[in-house]
């Protein structure tokens, strides 16, 4: 089946192939699985019923009978009003505990990925999958729907680690961005799917309310297995295994829409740059000379996706529209989705020709201000109609914002930024860091938005403003402008030591300029003589 693949590889647009596309189709279905899973278990717990369908006169009259069926299965008897609930405790719980296994899924990916490749990697995240949905469907208590969740979370670390740095690895660097892009838009679109399903779901009154699209979520890692035959293993990963015939294999398989596509020059240059640098991959390599600034720029990467205000535009998101009480919460849930995936496909249409910095910096502003008049509405004391159709506004604007400048292009920085002898270590370190900001996020978040704790309601659109103007300093000094370039480029640019903020123009020498200017050439394959013409201007 590969071997007619690699030759009926046809050209899509400029630089992707047919066989390029299907693979990352099959990286997508994971990513797609992580979304709606994501999107479905944080919906269910703020399902309302039919009998809670916006209407706040008949909410005071629910019997503990005809609670959320959601609810009644795995919430608690709240003592003073005898009906169920998820307190703020099991919400934390809910929510964050399971980022412990997200942690181990990182680690374990990433040490299987080092050894054995990313392949495997992909089967056995996904296998971890459907275990997780069949213990999350089949589960009648709390501890069940716990358990499913955590082991859900072992595929949700592992394809974080796995996907964007295998999109980053294959894929030409002319569009390296808006395909590593892809990821975040798989996720969000998987989302919005699955507030539509839960939406209507929600209108029942029994366990089908949850059962069913919890039933939906088995479709799409069963998918990824069946069809994970069609992806490739990493050139470049091959490369630093020593297994020089079998990237080019790869290299060529991927990206050959003509028979002479300088698969062999393309790699050569490749391991050139490898074989050229001082750095060999060793843990302590990471804060050492200029691969520190490399370390530390991703781990801001890092910060900045879970820090301002990713788990209140996700996790909380439709507890938080529930209790202003302006709109449905799903309804809300799905205007908010609708404009998430806006940003997605701002982010896949434009990182490419504005820029990595220039949409981070730009539209990470806008983020910061939503977030500050947030706030601001949520003082007006006592709340009226219009502040609380404010915060509404702001509470949807906001999660388009928060995904253009933090949410995918930074996710974009994290994949390209680590030197290329430690890809491995550093996006471990810098996904293992992501979870720890997450787990502060999401587990302090039930108590600083509501009562008996803090309360602090929308007005806790401070605290995430803060944290993101801080990290838009931050990304200005400390992350240079990556577009265009490949990672070996990107090796070279850090080695020159040029400042961020003067990293735009930057153009490379040698073998690393000859990286990008196959992946950068007008078609998807150059003939072999002008192949041949590259190398000779660079061995001059």
């Amino acid at each position: 089946m590969l071997t007619f693949l690699r030759d009926h590889n046809y050209k899509v647009t400029q630089h992707l192939t047919t066989n390029l596309m299907l693979a990352s189709m099959v990286m997508m279905t994971s990513v797609f699985s992580y979304g709606f899973e994501n999107s479905v278990l944080s919906t269910i717990q703020a399902m309302t019923g039919e009998y809670f369908k916006f209407q706040s006169a008949l909410m005071t009259t629910l019997t503990p009978n005809n609670r959320p069926a959601y609810e009644r299965q795995f919430g608690e008897k709240n003592a003073k009003t005898s009906e169920w609930e998820f307190s703020a405790t099991r919400l934390a719980m809910l929510n964050s505990l399971p980022l412990i296994t997200y942690a181990i899924g990182v680690v374990g990916a990433s040490f299987i990925g080092e050894r054995y490749g990313r392949r495997i990697v992909f089967v056995i995240i996904n296998s971890f999958c459907l275990a997780g949905i069949a213990l999350s469907y089949a589960g009648k208590s709390f501890d069940y729907a716990m358990a499913g969740r955590m082991i859900i979370q072992l595929h949700v670390g592992g394809e974080a680690w796995l996907v964007p740095m295998w999109m980053a690895e294959v894929v030409p660097a002319a569009v390296r961005g808006s395909m590593v892009g892809l990821y975040a838009f798989s996720h969000v679109l998987a989302g919005f799917i699955a507030s539509v399903i839960t939406d209507q779901t929600s209108k029942m009154d029994d366990n089908n309310s949850w059962r069913i699209p919890v039933g939906c979520m088995f479709i799409f890692p069963s998918f990824a297995i069946l069809t994970s035959f069609l992806l490739p293993e990493s050139p470049r990963w091959l490369l630093r295994q020593g297994n020089h015939d079998k990237a080019v294999e790869m290299i060529y398989y991927l990206r050959s829409a003509d028979r002479d596509f300088p698969a062999e020059a393309e790699i050569q240059h490749i391991q050139d740059t490898i074989n050229e640098t001082p750095t060999k991959g060793k843990w302590s390599e990471l804060f050492k000379g200029t691969n520190a600034r490399r370390t530390w720029g991703g781990l801001i990467a890092a910060g900045a996706v879970q820090l301002t205000g990713q788990s209140f535009a996700s996790n909380y998101g439709t507890i938080f529209l529930k209790s202003v009480g302006v709109i449905d919460p799903f309804t809300g849930t799905m205007i908010k989705r609708a404009g998430l995936l806006i940003g997605c496909i701002f982010v896949i249409t434009f990182v490419e020709k504005i820029g990595r910095r220039r949409v981070a910096l730009v539209v990470g502003s806008i983020s910061a201000a939503c977030l500050m008049v947030m706030g601001g509405l949520g003082t007006v004391t006592p709340p009226n109609p219009s502040a609380q159709k404010g915060v509404l506004a702001m509470s949807i604007i906001f999660p388009c914002a928060y995904m253009i400048a933090f949410g995918s292009t930074m996710t974009v920085v994290k994949s390209e930024i680590p030197h290329t002898a430690l890809r491995d270590k550093s996006n471990l370190l810098f996904w293992s860091f992501s979870n720890v900001a997450n787990f502060l996020a999401t587990f302090t978040l039930p108590y600083l938005l509501k009562a008996p704790y803090a309360n602090l309601g929308s007005k806790v659109g401070f605290i995430y403003g803060c944290t993101s103007t801080l990290f838009v300093v931050l990304l200005f000094f400390f992350v240079p402008e990556m577009t265009g370039k490949s990672l070996e480029e990107i090796d070279e640019m850090f080695e020159s030591r040029i400042p961020a903020w003067r990293s735009r123009g930057f153009k490379a020498t040698g073998a690393a300029a000859s990286v990008t200017k196959i992946g950068a050439h007008g078609r998807t394959s150059i003939d072999s003589a002008k192949a041949r013409g590259i190398e000779h201007v660079e061995s001059k």
